[in-house]
């Protein structure tokens, strides 16, 4: 067996280490630690950093910061997604455009300077861009993004994410189309794109990714408790327990982990091993008034916790499969390999991922919960213990080492394994192409072309596909200062909505409501204003922050925002 090492090159990528999810330090510790509290204060990073380190802790800053974010475009709406992510700390950010500054940059780009008229518009936007945070670096590539596609695809495969922001039609079809070709192949690099397209107070924000494993979803409660299938650990602890016999301090502090096991221990007892029957009202009645007939008075939150988490005594945990984890070679990313182990690992009784070793804030006194922690991290280190002799067989059995996945990797992922998911994108040619879900979606919801009651949003889609068919006619945008007759344009806007409406939808007619969307969008010109352009560059960086620390859902994977109505909606295509 060889080791492996990163590859140099974009086309012989092997994917990236996952984000360690286990920096966080849990009550026992923080109980039992003995040395002392520093007196130093924290240093400047540390200080700059602190908000956003609770929320993505320092696995995602570390992943930000070994991030390169590629913007083709340089208006007001890119520009203000770069600064959401340049404050943060990425680490590298490029802005390609070959385009001089004008008069209208300035008036709607705030990190663009009236001096800089006639002087190249990423040259100028990164000066200031880099003045926001020191530890970032970023370059201008004066260059033309069509060009370049055909003369280095590979420019753009180097990048971590790369943000499209109002870029012609054709380039965005084209620079979708090599990004998603070249995450065809086995350990291929798949570069989310992020697109975004505006038109005064109309936008949308589309994402592009083939798969993308997000390593903690930040879930509010973990299925990992296993309350519905206690661990004989807990189900001991929970069945000794005397009720009864406790005093009113004691009973109102027991932890509501403990209640619901003991009642689902109890349930199953008494009837022949099965858990209540989730679509049975009276045998969820039931279980809930099992809970209530232990209460000693009417006030106590721990009960109150209890009867609120009541459903996860009879629902049934349960793991997501993915096609990707069946079959595995040394060119699998990390988590798939993972997750081949994990299916292995609950092939075996009790059939379920190792235990979280850490618990959620509950009403419990110190002692307790303490008490209750230890149980759970017992038991984690006993799962994990086979977890990992599992995973380094696995690693052997398709020709990598035992190390080939950094142990605390693996930790990382025992610990966090409800809180995984795998998406699987589709690529932007079908959605601008109206096939696949998009056709989907429009076939279904034809009530919201007729109810004025429901914003809009699928109209505004529409809107913004037949003015991106218009440009491909035209080479210009319906509404822009060349246009000789505006009402004209909006006319032959309609006409192209509404053949593109008919192909999904035969014999559809738009009415009145997709006749006002076209009218806004056109009437904006497709301009930058820029209200707009701080809004959806809030919701780009949010949304490429998700992406590079594999943290939270992502957008999958439009979204429309109208800000004449105060509203948006999502949709996956």
């Amino acid at each position: 067996m060889t080791h492996r090492t990163p590859p140099a090159s974009p086309s012989n990528h092997r994917p990236v280490k996952m984000a360690r999810m286990s920096d966080g330090m849990d009550l026992t510790d923080a109980t039992t630690g003995m040395e002392a509290i520093p007196s130093y204060r924290p240093d400047a990073k540390a200080r700059r950093y602190d908000r956003q380190l609770r929320l993505w802790a320092s696995a995602g800053q570390r992943s930000l910061e070994a991030a390169r974010v590629l913007l083709i475009g340089c208006d007001a709406t890119g520009c203000q997604a770069l600064k959401n992510l340049v404050l943060p700390g990425i680490a590298h950010f490029t802005i390609l455009s070959p385009r001089s500054v004008e008069a209208q940059d300035v008036a709607t780009n705030f990190f663009l300077h009236p001096d800089t008229i006639g002087r190249n518009i990423a040259e100028e936007a990164v000066k200031l861009l880099k003045e926001l945070n020191p530890a970032v670096e970023g370059s201008a590539v004066v260059k033309d993004p069509a060009q370049l596609l055909q003369s280095d695809p590979d420019f753009f495969s180097a990048y971590t994410l790369i943000i499209a922001s109002n870029v012609e039609p054709q380039l965005e079809m084209d620079l979708a189309e090599i990004l998603w070709k070249a995450s065809e192949k086995v350990g291929g690099p798949d570069v989310p794109l992020i697109c975004i397209r505006n038109s005064g107070f109309i936008g949308r924000i589309e994402v592009q990714l083939r798969e993308h494993c997000v390593s903690d979803t930040h879930p509010e409660q973990t299925h990992t408790l296993r309350v519905d299938q206690p661990f004989p650990e807990l189900e001991k602890a929970a069945r000794s327990l005397d009720f009864d016999s406790m005093d009113s301090m004691e009973h109102s502090h027991i932890p509501w982990v403990v209640i619901l096991a003991r009642a689902v221990s109890i349930w199953r007892e008494q009837h022949g091993g099965q858990l209540p029957n989730s679509d049975d009202d009276a045998e969820r009645a039931a279980f809930k008034d099992m809970i209530k007939s232990w209460r000693h008075k009417a006030d106590e939150e721990n009960f109150d916790e209890a009867l609120r988490s009541s459903y996860q005594g009879f629902t049934k945990s349960e793991l997501f499969e993915d096609e990707a984890v069946v079959t595995v070679s040394e060119n699998s990313k990390n988590l798939h390999i993972l997750l081949h182990a994990l299916k292995q690992y609950t092939s075996q009784a009790p059939h379920l991922p190792p235990i979280s070793p850490t618990l959620p804030d509950m009403h419990s006194s110190t002692t307790s919960y303490v008490a209750l922690q230890n149980l759970y991290r017992a038991q984690f280190n006993s799962d994990f213990a086979r977890f990992k002799q599992i995973v380094a067989e696995t690693l052997g059995r398709i020709g990598l080492p035992a190390d080939a996945i950094p142990a605390d990797e693996i930790e990382s992922f025992a610990r966090n394994s409800g809180g995984v998911q795998v998406i699987k994108g589709r690529a932007l040619k079908e959605s601008k192409e109206m096939r696949g879900l998009v056709a989907e979606v429009y076939t279904n919801v034809d009530e919201q072309f007729v109810d004025e009651e429901k914003p809009i949003h699928l109209g505004l889609h529409l809107a913004l596909l037949a003015a991106e068919r218009f440009h491909l006619v035209t080479g210009r945008w319906p509404g822009s200062p060349e246009a000789d007759d505006l009402a004209e344009e909006n006319r032959q806007v309609e006409e192209m909505a509404l053949s593109l409406l008919q192909s999904v939808v035969p014999g559809a007619e738009g009415g009145p409501e997709t006749s006002e969307a076209i009218a806004e969008v056109v009437r904006g010109g497709f301009s930058t204003l820029p209200t707009t352009a701080a809004f959806l560059g809030g919701i780009v960086a949010q949304e490429a922050i998700k992406l590079v620390t594999n943290q939270y859902m992502p957008l999958d994977n439009t979204v429309i925002i109208d800000l004449v109505k105060s509203s948006m909606e999502k949709y996956k295509f």
